[in-house]
């Protein structure tokens, strides 16, 4: 009975110790992992870490968190979490100002977290490209905003070597319709590969949300013709709503072998803007006069908004084939009737 009382005596012994034990020893790995973690994070020569001066920007709305999240991925720290933590843990204000910064990977988490707050980002320069402008036109107005010369920023746009997948058709001889339209921060200095890899970036950024992979299922098209429709689109919309009923036109046109006739290609061809085209500039040799030749042309004829390439990707299902735009140039009268075609374009002075 003494033996049999004693085992269990240890027994209960052995058990109040185990659980002892074991939260020490996870107390021990769990600080030990965050050692590590800290360690890793901010220690420097990591293997995410970039390996040069790393860019981050922060825009209206980005948080500590959002903005950790961001330099983790730009190689300036290891581990957000541990950024976050240290952050707040030293009581520091935390409210970060929006700009363009740049870090040095490895950067001390005080210098980093002093910089975002007290705003001392790097002195940016506002360039705002509009839709649907040319490669030369976008040159123009990139050389309006910055130090570079139209010049340079053209020799750098007519080079497709950026290392983007889309560039790599055969038929993509420049980087005209890529060149994504919206309003860009730069910091002083920056080159022309550097913008025009920023507007390239821009594009694969805004259409990561479009099916463009099943526009070859669908209509047949590969990304670069598919861009191409979007730019003609872009050119002859007289408004946002008609945008998918120019598409189901020359989707139209096309499944009938008719050309396209589409006056912008004509005006892109020219090379410089006509209010109205003769008939002499309808017979212009060019790849690009789609009165002469049937299909698409080789090409953009410009850079698409957003809203062009998804018209695009969702024409309307409609049986149009010819449109002429209405007195007063708001909108367009669409019609599969030739003669009644005709009869609108008298109507409209055109």
């Amino acid at each position: 009975m003494r033996s049999a009382k004693g085992q269990k005596g240890r027994r209960k012994r052995r058990s109040n110790w185990g659980p002892t034990v074991l939260g020490v020893l996870l107390l021990a790995g769990a600080l030990g992992a965050v050692y590590l973690i800290y360690t890793s994070a901010f220690a420097g020569g990591g293997d995410d870490e970039a390996e040069g001066p790393a860019q981050v920007e922060v825009v209206k709305g980005d948080t500590l968190s959002t903005v950790a999240t961001k330099l983790e991925r730009a190689g300036v720290i290891s581990s957000a979490f541990v950024f976050k933590v240290e952050a707040r843990v030293d009581g520091r204000d935390t409210t970060v100002k929006t700009g363009r910064y740049t870090f040095q990977p490895g950067a001390d988490a005080d210098e980093i977290l002093s910089k975002l707050t007290a705003g001392e980002a790097v002195p940016t320069i506002a360039v705002t490209v509009p839709e649907g402008l040319t490669l030369s036109e976008t040159a123009r107005t990139v050389a309006e905003g910055t130090d570079i010369s139209a010049g340079k920023f053209e020799a750098a746009a007519r080079r497709t070597d950026y290392g983007y997948a889309f560039l790599q058709d055969s038929r993509a001889q420049t980087t005209e319709g890529y060149l994504f339209p919206r309003r860009y921060d730069f910091e002083k200095g920056v080159t022309a590969p550097q913008v025009v890899d920023r507007l390239l970036g821009q594009y694969l950024l805004e259409t990561e949300g479009l099916d463009i992979a099943g526009a070859r299922e669908r209509l047949g098209l590969t990304e670069h013709e598919l861009v191409t429709v979007a730019s003609m689109i872009e050119k002859e919309a007289a408004n946002a709503e008609e945008r998918p009923v120019i598409a189901s036109v020359i989707y139209n046109r096309i499944r009938k072998d008719m050309p396209l006739q589409i006056d912008a290609t004509i005006q892109y061809a020219l090379k410089r803007p006509k209010e109205n085209l003769s008939y002499s500039d309808l017979e212009i040799e060019s790849p690009y006069n789609t009165y002469e030749n049937e299909g698409l042309p080789p090409g953009p004829i410009c850079s698409p908004s957003l809203q062009s390439l998804r018209a695009a990707l969702e024409p309307a299902q409609t049986n149009h084939l010819y449109y002429v735009l209405k007195a007063g140039g708001e909108e367009h009268f669409f019609t599969n009737d030739y003669d009644e075609f005709l009869r609108a374009k008298e109507g409209a002075g055109r």
